[in-house]
């Protein structure tokens, strides 16, 4: 015990944050280049970057996912090209974003936590499977998950310091976060709560998280806008993802070979072979009002039993499928399934370690 309590427990972080960076180097830009899976929504991020990168007239599924992972693509595309090297710098991004994620994590636990526990948490992000695999397809879970972590480091660190810059950025990151993967605007509110229980003292740097992230919402707003003609949200994707999540679909085609047919799967439905598939000839795949109310149909069509509905989702996401496109390729499958129910079994304690942690931090 005295031996472990000397241990230098920063310098054992920054090793596994070091080990975990050049894993995923030899991962994504060696075993497993992000060039060579473009398929889905890695072809739909590397195309509407391409149409930024060349500032060419975009169209309307350009405001279909959120913006913030082509505008990050977007940037290795206008400076090297938008050809092969551009793409590969892209990698080089993916990987770099991906190595400095154990990184703010671990600053952000070592603020939280004593040295022990946050370079453990730092160790287990470093070599977590799930994400060193991400890095290796151009998908949002890369870059969202590094902001969003950026985003809380830089959060808690203006709590302590009272510092407005740091507000500020950790808005900005929080924000662009959000662009990437817009359910993460949860974990930015969670965020700012320690600010808000004091507000006469933190005024500032809750204003400055507030006002970052209000800045990179007003901007993704009217980038879809602009491309729509009106005020769409975030993206427009949201009706047709409610319609996936709360239906029995497999597989969701629209429009016609006229009109620009656009087909959609899920995953999980693939995974299971189960659901039915769907054609909408007369609707686009952005037709958010349509889908809302095929959406609502369904559950008012379940009543109650949509319960059952909701629970077999959350118990397909962790247990019965395996994540995707990790569970497109043999050999990687396996490991992201095994990876998945670790998480899954491992997430009791996460929660109830965090529920006391709070607790302590926050007498009620």
């Amino acid at each position: 015990m005295r031996y472990l309590r000397e241990w230098d427990w920063d310098r054992f972080a920054r090793v596994f944050i070091v080990l975990g960076a050049a894993i995923r180097a030899v991962w994504a830009l060696v075993l497993h280049s992000p060039l060579d899976h473009i398929y889905s929504d890695s072809k739909t991020y590397v195309d509407t970057a391409m149409h930024l990168a060349q500032l060419a007239t975009l169209d309307r599924f350009d405001a279909f996912y959120p913006p913030g992972t082509r505008v990050l693509l977007a940037i290795p595309l206008a400076l090297i090209g938008p050809d092969h090297d551009g793409l590969t710098a892209g990698a080089v991004l993916w990987v770099a974003l991906s190595a400095l994620t154990p990184y703010f994590m671990w600053r952000y636990l070592r603020l939280l936590l004593p040295p022990a526990a946050a370079a453990l948490g730092a160790a287990f992000c470093a070599l977590w499977p799930l994400h060193i695999a991400y890095a290796g397809f151009f998908t949002s879970e890369t870059p969202g998950l590094a902001f969003l972590v950026l985003s809380l480091w830089l959060a808690e660190r203006s709590v302590r310091l009272l510092s407005t810059r740091d507000g500020l950025f950790a808005g900005l990151a929080g924000g662009f976060a959000a662009a990437i993967r817009p359910a993460f605007a949860l974990n930015v509110i969670l965020a700012a709560l320690p600010l808000v229980r004091r507000v006469r003292i933190r005024v500032a740097p809750l204003a400055a998280l507030v006002g970052g992230s209000i800045l990179i919402l007003a901007l993704v707003l009217a980038h879809e806008a602009l491309i729509v003609g009106r005020v769409v949200g975030v993206s427009e994707n949201g009706g047709l993802t409610f319609y996936l999540g709360h239906c029995d679909i497999r597989r969701v085609t629209t429009g016609t070979p006229a009109t620009l047919t656009y087909q959609f799967q899920t995953p999980v439905a693939t995974q299971l072979d189960r659901g039915k598939n769907v054609t909408f000839p007369d609707h686009q795949i952005w037709d958010q009002e349509f889908f809302y109310a095929q959406g609502m149909s369904c559950i008012a069509a379940d009543g109650l039993g949509h319960v059952r509905a909701i629970v077999r989702n959350i118990y397909d996401m962790g247990l019965s499928t395996i994540p995707w496109p990790p569970s497109n390729e043999e050999g990687l499958k396996q490991v992201a399934a095994l990876a998945n129910v670790g998480y899954v079994v491992f997430l009791p304690f996460i929660v109830f370690g965090t529920v006391r942690k709070i607790r302590r931090s926050w007498p009620f």
